[in-house]
């Protein structure tokens, strides 16, 4: 039987086993992302990979390495990070309840890693909070639940992850994004003969 091959980042990271696990097609997507990726830590790599996959359109892939990659032990910023990369390819894989669920779960991780967000940030909260943005998107845009997500702008406020002064402009964005899907289905209407 053939050995396989593990790439040098993933020998690195501790990552060969998991790596040796995977199919072929598989290894094959994973070492098309590996040149010059983070090799500072296993979740590092990983979420890197995630990022990468998805930029390119692979949200399968960039799914199933963060199922694993959530299974794994870390710090409270590591998963916070890890999260955020893996809704992006759960909600580009269509998967949008399993999307839902892991944005709840980062947004209740939130308040405990926010002073480091912010550090990171120079102060600042990122415009691009996945947990943040992608429940919105599903929200509106799967489920039509307009009343529940102009509602829970409220609760993002609470925890911190939206500032005070951006609640009006989310809020009347909503209304306007409800009024405008309202519009285009009226004139998209038409009657059976």
């Amino acid at each position: 039987m053939n050995q396989i091959e593990v790439p040098m980042e993933l020998q690195k990271t501790g990552l060969s086993d998991w790596y040796t696990g995977l199919n072929d097609p598989t290894r094959v997507k994973v070492r098309r992302y590996l040149n010059g990726i983070d090799t500072s830590s296993p979740s590092a790599l990983l979420t890197q990979l995630m990022i990468r996959s998805s930029e390119d359109h692979n949200y399968k892939l960039s799914a199933s390495v963060g199922k694993y990659a959530l299974s794994m032990e870390m710090s409270p910023m590591d998963r916070f990070t890890v999260t955020e990369a893996y809704i992006d390819g759960l909600f580009g894989s269509g998967m949008y309840e399993d999307a839902k669920e892991q944005c709840c779960m980062n947004l209740d991780l939130f308040p405990e890693v926010r002073d480091e967000i912010l550090a990171l940030n120079g102060g600042e909260l990122p415009q691009k909070i996945m947990c943040r943005n992608r429940l919105i998107d599903i929200m509106v845009g799967i489920d039509s639940a307009y009343d529940d997500a102009i509602a829970i702008l409220d609760d993002f406020v609470g925890i911190g992850i939206l500032d005070e002064g951006e609640l009006a402009y989310r809020r009347q964005s909503l209304k306007i994004h409800r009024m405008q899907k309202t519009f285009d289905n009226l004139f998209i209407y038409r009657p059976k003969d």
